[in-house]
């Protein structure tokens, strides 16, 4: 099971792709609900496993370089195939999911950034986390661990006793690993400057959605998205009943739901074959 969680994830569906990018050491589990409807819709949709970047049992992280390559690589070889892309993210993967987007510009069809985050600054980010890069220069850094801690970026109480539980025994859990390295975090602040710096270069049409509450990343990153992005269209969706992990939380069937319909305003009727602006 471990093994088939850290591999890619393929919904075959019609010559529209969406390429979506789960958290940091996290696996395609955190978007489930998101990429059924969306395949339901008749979407494609290719959620990869990156080296270094999801989970896995290697501690080793790589480098946010190594990990913008890859991702850029599995939007050509998808831009090569399908007819458009949609690239699409949740937390830290809606950061990577900008940066391609900043990569490809106007080969790419549209960027769904979900709990965009551009700096851990939510009311439940541990204070030591701000710490993180200068214990990332000591030389134990590979062994200090930043664990998660509760409410594990969800509003929904039920749901988050049960990952209390798989926290405490595994370490991984439907919303991404039990505990983050300090390399990791280190190199995931080195993408957020990056990307931050890109966004100019984003001119896709952009669909942000953030929970008010999130609390792992202020809504002030959806706000910077939205201002400093040279896309034609820009929406922001605000949940007031969810926290980080909005594709599991309570509004997960609403924000499916939204998704799908941006995403179908700009694809014209995806399963048609006859006025679709992705018919082969």
């Amino acid at each position: 099971m471990m093994d088939a969680l850290t591999g890619h994830k393929l919904m075959p569906g019609n010559h529209c792709v969406v390429l979506a990018f789960s958290g940091l050491r996290s696996t395609y589990l955190e978007l489930q609900p998101l990429l059924k409807r969306l395949n339901a819709e008749g979407y494609t949709v290719f959620a990869p496993h990156l080296r270094g970047y999801g989970f896995s049992q290697d501690p080793s992280t790589g480098t946010w370089t190594e990990w913008l390559a890859e991702a850029v690589a599995h939007f050509d070889d998808l831009a090569a195939r399908y007819a458009q892309v949609v690239v699409c993210g949740l937390s830290m993967g809606a950061t990577l999911a900008l940066a391609v987007a900043a990569e490809r510009g106007n080969r790419v069809t549209a960027v769904v950034p979900l709990s965009t985050t551009l700096h851990y600054d939510g009311w439940n980010t541990p204070w030591y986390r701000f710490l993180s890069p200068l214990g990332y220069f000591t030389p134990l850094r590979h062994r200090m661990l930043i664990r998660e801690s509760s409410p594990f970026g969800l509003k929904d109480e039920r749901l988050r006793a049960w990952i209390e539980r798989q926290v405490a025994a595994e370490p991984i859990t439907a919303v991404g690993a039990s505990a983050l390295s300090l390399p990791a975090l280190h190199e995931a602040a080195r993408l957020m400057k990056h990307t931050r710096r890109a966004l100019v270069r984003v001119t896709a049409p952009v669909q942000l959605v953030h929970a008010i509450e999130d609390d792992i990343a202020h809504i002030r990153s959806a706000y910077t998205v939205q201002r400093m992005v040279r896309s034609l269209d820009v929406r922001l969706l605000k949940l007031a009943n969810s926290y980080h992990m909005l594709t599991l939380d309570f509004e997960k069937v609403a924000v499916a739901k939204m998704v799908a319909d941006f995403l179908n305003f700009y694809i014209s009727s995806p399963e048609s074959n006859t006025n679709g602006a992705c018919n082969e």
